[in-house]
């Protein structure tokens, strides 16, 4: 079984309302729905070359 960690998100109610819709159109938990977009998104970055070396860092700002 694969290990998990706890994060604690702060999101806008309409951010949180399409994400559980988004969840329910494709059956899944929002958690899991989150995982799903999280992990599509860093694999597209990863293959395009993206890296966090290369990447302002947002909280430098």
């Amino acid at each position: 079984m694969k290990r998990t960690s706890s994060l604690t998100l702060r999101l806008d109610s309409d951010l949180l309302r399409a994400l559980k819709i988004r969840a329910i159109m494709n059956d899944r938990s929002a958690n899991k729905e989150l995982s799903a977009i999280l992990k599509e998104v860093l694999k597209t970055e990863k293959a395009s070359g993206a890296s966090l070396a290369t990447t302002p860092d947002a909280s430098q700002q």
